[in-house]
């Protein structure tokens, strides 16, 4: 399971906390105001699936995976993702 503040929904205005109630606002909440992201899906470069590929695109040589946040070394992390990571 992938909840949406580790799919980077807030760095890309995907969800609102000013908005009323929506399905998992409380914990998407804590998540964000304790800035307690422990995983994110990133991109990294692959030609094969490993264990924690989310969807594989060979023909790019590209894999999404879901990532623990202190294990991105080979991940591609986009300037807008940076500071939250920081």
């Amino acid at each position: 399971m992938t909840i949406g503040l580790e799919c980077n929904a807030a760095e890309l205005r995907g969800v609102s906390f000013t908005k009323g109630c929506y399905v998992g606002q409380e914990n998407t909440a804590r998540m964000n105001y304790r800035s307690k992201v422990n995983r994110r899906l990133v991109v990294r470069p692959a030609t094969e699936a490993g264990e924690r590929t989310r969807i594989l695109y060979p023909e790019l040589g590209l894999a999404v995976e879901h990532r623990r946040v202190d294990d991105l070394a080979d991940a591609i992390v986009p300037a807008w993702l940076e500071a939250a990571l920081a």
